[in-house]
């Protein structure tokens, strides 16, 4: 995979300065770590309950086997600036026989760091994912936000997203 670089005016840099967004790999793993600690606290701050806490080590080794290797579960784009990171979106392939849509791509996590929100990074991102459906032969990009997530609902909508109102998300926990 190709990777693309964007040119921001960031906060602590300057014009001349470059975002990349480039595909995720193993070195990744420790900033995006960091990345998903500040959403933690994040999706926190929404929450009305405590959320479950991940313990790291155990996430950490479920990145590595699951986003790397033989039979990967996702894959994933990570934006730096310099060697820091600023965002990430996690996603995999699939297929919805409705409508027409055949592949499809579902974003399972999008995130981007507080202080670099605004700069056009999520919508990077996001465009990234776009083309690899395309490139694909896909036709839809799913996600879900969570209600309470109103910063994730306005920036969707910018994209020209909308609820799908008919179909209720849902999860089964196994637990056997």
């Amino acid at each position: 995979m190709e990777t693309k670089h964007y040119n921001k005016n960031l906060a602590y840099g300057n014009q001349d300065d470059e975002v990349c967004i480039s595909p995720i790999t193993k070195m990744d793993v420790p900033a995006v770590e960091k990345l998903r600690d500040e959403f933690e606290v994040y999706l926190q701050e929404l929450s009305n309950k405590p959320r479950e806490k991940q313990l790291k080590k155990e996430r950490k080794a479920r990145l590595l086997r699951d986003g790397f290797g033989k039979n990967r579960a996702f894959y994933g784009f990570v934006a730096k600036y310099g060697d820091r990171a600023l965002g990430y979106a996690f996603y995999h392939f699939g297929y919805d026989p409705d409508e027409m849509q055949g592949r499809v791509i579902y974003v399972v996590d999008l995130f981007v760091t507080k202080k670099a929100r605004g700069l056009g990074i999520g919508r990077q991102l996001m465009s990234r994912i776009a083309d690899i459906c395309k490139e694909n032969g896909g036709k839809a990009v799913y996600f879900a936000a969570w209600r309470r997530n109103k910063t994730a609902i306005r920036f969707y909508k910018g994209l020209g997203a909308d609820w799908i109102k008919d179909v209720p998300f849902m999860r089964w926990d196994l637990d056997w």
